[in-house]
């Protein structure tokens, strides 16, 4: 609430369980098929779409922000998930679904575009929580310490 002097004395975070919408898609951690477990939703176009703390793009939501303000992006903009499946499949494995462990991947996070095609149909601001790729990087300093036993 603001004082006064216009100054306010409370931050609103995301991480605030008033910023969930009334039903979100329930989220069922420990589910091994993307449908039974949910989607990941940390969209700010939609609040009561929300179903978890934070923000899709986490510190990178600011980009997103000044975007939007500069008047560059429409605010209720939704990501085209066209060709965004990852180029190298990774898991699954069996710890990712353990409902008692603390979740720090997404195992569904780079296929959203795929396995929650029919959320995005509907709406919701579905976006990728992880990114893949294959990459090959020579860095010959590696190959010089390894040769001399450095490595």
């Amino acid at each position: 609430m603001p004082d006064q002097n216009g100054i306010s004395k409370h931050i609103v975070l995301t991480s605030h369980p008033t910023n969930f919408g009334p039903k979100p898609v329930p989220i069922h951690w420990g589910a091994h098929k993307p449908l039974e477990r949910g989607p990941v939703i940390a969209t700010l176009t939609k609040l009561s779409h929300r179903n978890v703390i934070g923000t899709h793009s986490g510190s990178y939501a600011i980009y997103r922000a000044l975007a939007v303000a500069s008047g560059s992006l429409q605010a209720d903009h939704r990501a085209d998930l066209t060709n965004t499946s990852p180029i190298e499949p990774i898991g699954p494995h069996p710890s990712w679904f353990d409902p008692e462990k603390i979740v720090s991947l997404d195992p569904f996070g780079a296929i959203v575009g795929e396995v929650f095609a029919s959320y995005y149909q509907q709406g919701y601001d579905i976006r990728p929580t992880i990114a893949i790729t294959k990459a090959h990087i020579n860095m010959p300093e590696l190959h010089v310490a390894v040769a001399k036993g450095r490595l």
